[in-house]
């Protein structure tokens, strides 16, 4: 099995960069990645404006898959998630849901027994996930913390181990990078981050013909997911939902008004994250549904 170091990593998401380790179709690679801070604040002395802007949101990568070609779809199984002992959060009165409102301030996050203590009097169950995952973009140079079309920056907290991503293939190899790792995140990430943490991440990664699926998309388990990023939160969560309508009549017996009534009946708009510059939205449809439309994922 393939690994690459967290010090092989990139700042943004571009054509020309060059792959650090290159592997096969089919293969498996564990990836270890640094926490959002680039793993330089180690106590809560140390605030957020002391870490440089070069030092946010690093993706380890990228990683060139064989054969990959514009045109294709990566498909991106999410084997396992392992994190470190502790977690960082900091907030600033210039960032977040409520800027102005707020202090900042760093606190160190204690990760044992399954749980990330807060405080004293507060633990939280882990549910570890990625918050940076994306291919090289076909032309643009788009930085790590900002979510597009190829990926990045959307943390969506369904993407945990157990999960698959797929997302598009727009330069040869494609290029995967991934990052920013939450040993556990609300939707919406309101304080501008979750308790960020270094990690090992273990995937496989397969390349698929063609574009049989709107991306990107992500298969939960027991729902699916399409992901949509844009400047203003209501067309992310416009286009996530014409991206999940559209999709079903293309695979259905459905037709494009019967789609949109049953996504009304048994779907959800979720917002993943409105603290990038971009916003991003998800659309939410059980399997279930998909099941009894004949639908297979590929």
């Amino acid at each position: 099995m393939h690994s690459i170091d967290s010090h092989k990593c990139i700042l943004t998401m571009s054509p020309d960069q060059e792959p650090r380790l290159h592997i096969e179709n089919g293969d498996q690679v564990t990836v270890q990645t640094m926490d959002c801070f680039s793993n330089t604040i180690t106590d809560e002395s140390q605030l957020f404006s002391t870490v440089g802007w070069d030092k946010v949101n690093p993706a380890t990568g990228p990683i060139a898959i064989n054969g990959a070609k514009p045109g294709d779809t990566l498909k991106v199984e999410i084997l396992s998630i392992e994190i470190g002992d502790h977690a960082t959060m900091t907030t600033h009165p210039d960032f977040g849901a409520l800027p102005g409102t707020v202090e900042e301030r760093t606190r160190i996050i204690p990760i044992r027994d399954g749980k990330a203590h807060f405080s004293e009097d507060i633990a939280i169950e882990l549910r570890p996930m990625i918050g940076v995952i994306g291919t090289s973009p076909a032309t643009d140079s788009v930085p790590t913390g900002e979510p597009r079309q190829h990926g990045g920056n959307m943390d969506t907290k369904e993407i945990v181990a157990g999960s698959t991503l797929y997302l598009p293939v727009e330069v040869e190899g494609a290029n995967l990078s991934l990052g920013d790792v939450h040993a556990v995140m609300g939707d919406s990430e309101v304080a501008v981050c979750g308790a960020e943490i270094a990690a090992e991440v273990r995937i496989r990664v397969t390349v698929l013909d063609g574009r049989p699926l709107p991306l990107p998309f992500l298969d939960s388990g027991d729902a699916v997911y399409t992901i949509s990023s844009e400047i203003e939160l209501m067309d992310a969560v416009k286009e996530s939902t014409r991206m999940m309508r559209d999709w079903l009549s293309d695979v259905s017996p459905l037709d494009p008004t019967d789609s949109l009534m049953l996504l009304s009946l048994t779907g959800d708009t979720q917002i993943s994250q409105i603290v990038d510059p971009r916003m991003t939205a998800r659309f939410r449809l059980p399997k279930t549904i998909l099941e009894q439309c004949g639908v297979e994922l590929p």
